[in-house]
């Protein structure tokens, strides 16, 4: 059965936003408190009158929501008025809602998205019912509700609790117009008066009172070194960023000679609060613009916020999925196979570029259904200098260097050819070409474009499809090199990572069951992520002020979210230079911790290709293990790295391929 406190997260959940209707935060506490309190009288637990709330049973109920609040006012030695007990567990409310949408989440009605967005499941979203067991199922709680304050229904018991709940807490005022409101306030009243526990802990609710504020003393945000963006962000970002957030705290500005100062969260109180608030605090159009001029588009996915970012979010996330890669195994491994047998015996072969290209053929062919490789060049230049003159921009202000860019002739050759490959993709995704194949991603971003097109106009639609082979370019293609760098520096880790890989393979043609099972790989390459975390830094602008470790942050402000800064905190992940996949297993786990492991992002934007990129990654690494004996080339090679757009190997990384298997 559902709970009232599930029931009211679902009356606010608003689709369109993929969040919960926006209710000032004590309402939603209170409505959250009273409605584990209801469900406790209407099982018998507790008593309410006008004055006191009894305990009337104390044996728990075997419910991970009720039985918590339960033991607590079981365990109080006095008998306080409802009204305590609203304001205390009002306090409790962020876990009450946690919990009630883990529960959502398990029955198969709500999903809970990447980024922190919240959607009902396709299945309850088309019939607009909730599965309550594998025969009962309950209509939309919304429907339920405004059929009883716009008809002449009969309200259940059910019903009438959350609609008392809901006028105590003010929450139709954010549902309905105040018209509407207006026109059924007489029938609410009428209906509250219809439960007098409801009226009880109603009451209660209304004369509850919000924490008084704390009143503080803000401090102005700590200065940091004076810096060059050129040199420290393009080179060692990772150690200023952790130098800074040891000796000024999680919020701190660093001063470029060229520019404003740009404040920098850092460590994980700040990931944390970047993480809870990302929604209502943070934006990222600003920081994209750039790089949309540049291409004639108004918008893509990086630049998109709120509303918009979601719906364009929903829409691409299937073809971003790790089941796209899943479905095509065999397909994958053959796609590397081919690319091993062009490696040269004995000769360097460029790391970078080499697994950029694996990771080009294989998301080309996986999101467009295409294999393209006469574009690769041309795709790699433009992606690379679109987003390093646009992190230069933003960070500097200056826009001199991306109008002289957008005009070079290397530059104008690689767009017109990105253009023709834009073109060639679109051609081919006519819908009465698919035929029987399943949707692709540009068939999903397609079909929007003919569904809406003022949503997603022509202007945009190259952006939109090249930019997922921009990313994948940029997060499995430069995770890649790392990875297999860091393995051919430790032995020790690559016997056993060829050994599994040959387990894998003395099975039969690998399978996607198989390659989930891996365990000695995917360890490596999270420990990879952790040292070089292909999303380093967000940035963002401050959309509402915060305040952050004694600090405001007004709004307006533009701020750089650090990712990198927690992965070296030793007091999270001991001897932090020390290459240790035993990190992820337990009983350390050290990536579990909050805050301080995020690889693909953070907050709305996280990566929607991350496990995508993964699956790839471990894919390739395995059939590359198993099929040849490789070196590095010189056997002592240093790693030496540029960190633009994002961190990879330079072009001095080379390895060798020794032996083919027989």
């Amino acid at each position: 059965m559902l709970r009232f406190a599930e029931e009211i997260l679902l009356l606010l959940l608003d689709e369109n936003r993929g969040d919960l209707t926006p209710v000032p935060g004590w309402s939603l506490s209170c409505a959250l408190a009273g409605a584990v309190l209801m469900d406790l009288a209407l099982e018998d637990r507790i008593d309410t009158d006008l004055e006191r709330l009894i305990l009337t049973d104390a044996t728990p109920l075997g419910d991970d929501l009720l039985d918590p609040v339960l033991a607590e006012i079981a365990q109080s030695e006095e008998t306080h008025p409802t009204r305590f007990w609203v304001e205390h567990f009002a306090a409790q409310a962020d876990d009450i809602r946690e919990e009630a949408l883990s529960r959502l989440a398990e029955s198969g009605i709500v999903e809970l998205e990447d980024g922190g967005f919240l959607a009902l499941s396709p299945q309850a979203s088309r019939v607009r019912r909730y599965p309550l067991n594998d025969r009962e199922t309950r209509d939309d709680v919304r429907l339920r509700i405004m059929r009883v304050l716009f008809g002449d229904d009969i309200p259940d018991p059910h019903d009438i609790v959350i609609i008392c709940l809901a006028d105590a807490c003010g929450l139709f005022e954010r549902l309905i117009s105040a018209d509407e409101l207006e026109q059924v306030q007489e029938r609410i009243e009428t209906i509250s008066r219809l439960d007098l526990i409801g009226q009880s802990i109603a009451e209660a609710i209304r004369e509850s009172e919000a924490p008084a504020e704390i009143v503080r003393l803000t401090k102005p945000i700590p200065k940091g070194d004076r810096i060059s963006f050129t040199r420290v962000l393009l080179r060692n970002y990772r150690r200023f960023f952790i130098d800074q957030y040891r000796k000024l705290g999680p919020i701190f500005q660093v001063r470029n000679p060229f520019n404003r100062p740009i404040t920098v969260m850092a460590g994980p109180e700040a990931l944390s609060f970047y993480s809870k608030h990302a929604k209502t605090h943070f934006r990222s159009h600003e920081a994209w613009s750039k790089l949309n001029k540049g291409f004639g588009a108004l918008r893509f996915l990086f630049n998109m916020d709120g509303e918009e970012h979601f719906r364009s979010r929903r829409v691409q996330t299937p073809g971003f999925s790790r089941a796209v890669a899943e479905k095509r195994v065999p397909f994958l491994i053959d796609l590397v196979r081919r690319e091993i047998a062009s490696w040269p015996l004995g000769e360097p072969v460029p790391g970078t570029e080499t697994f950029q290209k694996i990771i080009y053929d294989l998301s080309s062919n996986l999101i467009t259904n295409m294999s393209v490789p006469e574009y690769f060049a041309d795709v790699v230049h433009l992606a690379d200098a679109s987003f390093n003159h646009t992190l230069n921009h933003t960070l500097t202000s200056s826009n001199i260097h991306f109008k002289l860019l957008m005009h070079t002739p290397r530059m104008r050759r690689a767009r017109a050819r990105t253009d023709e490959l834009a073109a060639k993709i679109i051609a081919a995704h006519d819908p009465k070409k698919r035929g029987d194949r399943d949707p692709d991603l540009i068939d999903d971003v397609l079909d929007l474009h003919r569904t809406d097109p003022q949503f997603l106009p022509e202007t945009d639609l190259k952006m939109s499809v090249l930019f997922p082979l921009w990313v994948s370019l940029h997060t499995a293609g430069h995770t890649a090199p790392f990875m297999f760098y860091d393995l051919l520096k430790h032995p020790d880790l690559l016997q056993r990572a060829r050994d599994e890989a040959d387990a894998l393979f003395a099975q039969g043609p690998p399978t996607a069951q198989g390659l989930r099972a891996l365990d000695v790989i995917p360890r490596i390459l999270m420990e990879t992520l952790r040292l070089h975390t292909p999303a380093p830094g967000l940035m963002r602008t401050v959309t509402n002020s915060f305040e952050l470790a004694g600090c405001t942050v007004p709004a307006g402000e533009f701020v750089i979210i650090s990712l990198a800064s927690c992965s070296n905190l030793p007091e999270y992940f001991p001897d932090p230079e020390r290459f240790d996949i035993d990190r992820f297993a337990p009983p350390r786990n050290e990536h579990k911790q909050p805050g301080v492991y995020y690889p693909y992002g953070i907050g709305t934007h996280r990566c929607l290709g991350g496990y995508l990129s993964e699956f790839m990654i471990v894919t390739i690494m395995a059939t590359i293990l198993h099929e040849v004996e490789i070196a590095l080339d010189p056997p002592n090679y240093k790693l030496k790295t540029e960190n633009a757009p994002t961190g990879h190997p330079n072009k001095a990384f080379k390895f060798k391929v020794t032996r083919r298997r027989s």
